[in-house]
């Protein structure tokens, strides 16, 4: 026997040659062009080749250029080289023009320049050739939705449904159109092949039955939902669902045998008893649905919704009756003694004493068993803030703010209402340290009145600790986060003039506070004192006597008074000076400078 011939390979096609060499290139390209580039162009080089095959008019070498443009079209594509991907596209429709793949690709550029039109022409072109390609169909059907052309959009999703019969999402897409139709007939029909995918469900059966209703066929709208009970027999729920059923459609009494026979087989059924007070309520036996409902409020297996949609049922007959809250409160008690932790119910509880304007007392207490059962409940811990703030407890504002920075860190307004109570206090240091732990907290979604308030305090408190470098600091952050905040701009300038340093930048601050508040004898006062630091005698008597003028309170404010006499002397106006700083005396002021100034009349200095 003679020896095989040894298998010799033949010469790779021309058209093998290319692609190979081109697959190579892209290979080389991998150090540029990260991994998923060359899985895309490979799984678009193969459906494109396929598409090219099926033109049976397309020439090999006209095939073979089509792949090489293709191929580079998606390769500038994953390189974000837009304009030269479009392009290319454009070109490979003029070698092939049946091309869908090149179609598809181009109507989405011309989506995202808005192209609108062109976009859709190109889906439906793409569409047409490869009817069978789901991509293709949903995109096209995506662009129908959003231009609102819904017949053209159910026809795509039909086809669709038509390609892959397991598309339940796509069945829904239709079920919503069919709707939309009142096309009840269609609407059986998707239901019935979800049910053949899905099998029975207690959603399906509801959706056929909504359908019957819908169709007025209220016999098969009853028998859907009653073969879904007889495949749950033990399941009373579904007896319940066909009770309502019967109530919504005039038959109570054959209604009230579905339920006493599901109450009998199961009487903690929270659906039955809440049903059961339905048709109580609906027959005017009012004192057998008060017994429900209380069953209702009472039973620990009662859902927290159940019981919040009971309680607004009793409160709106309280109300109806006359409004007597210590039966709503009586119940309250109970209801809540039954289920402990149930902070909605203890926040509903809240909200009806606040509505019956409860004593504050009751109502604090009430809150603080909220926080009891829910440490981390910002509302309920806001309202009791609120509560002792308007009051001005400001030991109590201390406690609320302490626990609130310790169940909710992140919260500025704990620190800030618990620094402003220190503050308020006279603890300047614990203030200080409440202001500096909510600083620490400040981020980009921080308020920005609050964090300058924050600031500005810090800046008050440095500063009456003889800090003055860290208070300027202070201010300084203030103005960063609110440039116009009065308060901060009145002490920073007048700080800065009392050590007489930076007094241009003190008049600016100042003249902002003076033009906000015209009629602020403190803000006036300060103003002036600027201007006579700066020799500008004659101008600060302007403010300074506006500034007298305003300031209306029952005790006149004697650092105001002996400005005044300052700015006055320098004047050479001796008399009405030292009226001026007798004045301020009388006011209280408690000044060592007011009695030597008197008796040298003359302007001095606490240094002098």
């Amino acid at each position: 026997m003679k020896a095989p011939h040894p298998r010799t390979l033949a010469p790779p096609h021309p058209e093998q040659m290319i692609i190979i060499i081109y697959m190579y290139s892209i290979f080389f390209l991998n150090s540029v062009y990260k991994l998923r580039t060359i899985t895309c162009a490979f799984v678009m080089l193969f459906c494109s080749f396929t598409t090219a095959q099926a033109q049976k008019q397309l020439t090999a070498l006209d095939s073979l250029r089509y792949q090489y443009f293709f191929l580079e079209a998606v390769r500038q594509q994953q390189a974000e080289h837009y304009t030269s991907a479009f392009e290319l596209l454009r070109h490979c429709l003029e070698i092939n023009p049946d091309a869908p793949e090149a179609y598809y690709f181009l109507a989405l550029y011309w989506a995202e320049i808005d192209r609108d039109s062109m976009a859709v022409s190109c889906l439906e072109k793409a569409a047409a050739m490869r009817p069978d390609n789901d991509t293709y169909q949903e995109r096209l059907a995506q662009i129908y939705l959003g231009t609102h052309e819904y017949e053209k959009a159910k026809k795509v999703y039909e086809q669709l449904a038509a390609n892959q019969r397991d598309r339940t999402d796509v069945l829904n897409i239709l079920l919503q159109f069919y709707q939309r139709d009142k096309d009840y007939p269609r609407m059986l029909q998707v239901i019935s092949r979800m049910e053949q995918l899905e099998g029975t469900s207690e959603e399906i059966t509801l959706s056929k039955m909504r359908v019957y209703e819908m169709m007025g066929n209220k016999k098969m709208a009853f028998k859907s939902l009653k073969e879904l009970s007889d495949k749950h027999p033990s399941d009373q729920n579904y007896r319940v669902m066909m009770g309502n059923w019967l109530m919504q459609n005039g038959q109570p009494k054959k209604a009230y045998k579905m339920f006493t026979k599901a109450m009998s087989e199961d009487p903690e059924n929270v659906f039955v008893q809440s049903s059961m007070y339905d048709y109580y309520r609906a027959q005017k036996q009012d004192s057998l649905a008060h017994g429900m409902m209380e069953r209702l409020l009472l039973s620990p297996h009662s859902s927290t919704d159940s019981k919040i949609t009971m309680f607004r049922q009793l409160i709106t007959e309280s109300e109806q009756n006359g409004g007597d809250s210590t039966v709503v409160l009586r119940m309250f008690e109970r209801s809540i003694a039954s289920s402990p932790k149930d902070v909605d119910l203890a926040e509903l509880r809240v909200a009806y004493m606040n509505l019956k304007k409860m004593p504050q007392d009751s109502i604090n207490a009430a809150l603080r068993y909220v926080l009891a059962i829910a440490p981390e409940n910002m509302n309920a811990r806001l309202s009791l803030l609120q509560t002792y703030l308007q009051q001005m407890d400001w030991q109590q504002v201390v406690e609320i703010c302490q626990n609130g920075t310790a169940y909710n860190p992140d919260q500025m307004v704990f620190y800030y209402y618990q620094g402003l109570a220190y503050y308020q206090m006279d603890e300047r240091d614990q203030a200080l340290d409440a202001f500096q732990r909510g600083v620490a907290q400040i981020n980009k979604e921080s308020d920005a009145e609050i964090v300058a308030d924050f600031y500005y305090f810090m800046g008050d408190i440095l500063h009456q600790k003889d800090l003055d470098q860290q208070a300027f600091q202070a201010y300084d952050s203030c103005l960063q986060w609110k440039d116009d905040h009065i308060p901060c701009l009145n002490n920073y300038a007048y700080y800065l003039s009392v050590k007489n340093t930076d007094l241009a930048r003190a008049e600016q601050m100042s003249y902002k506070t003076v033009k906000a508040e015209p009629k602020n004898a403190t803000y006036l006062d300060t103003y002036a004192w600027i201007l006579f630091m700066q020799q500008r005698y004659e101008e600060a008597r302007l403010y300074i006597d506006q500034a007298v003028a305003c300031d209306t309170d029952s005790v006149p404010n004697d650092v105001i008074l002996e400005h005044a006499g300052d700015i006055y002397i320098m004047l050479n106006q001796p008399d009405t000076a030292i009226d001026f700083w007798n004045r301020a005396m009388e006011a209280g002021s408690e000044s060592p400078m007011i009695p030597r100034k008197i008796k040298e009349k003359t302007y001095l200095r606490e240094e002098e």
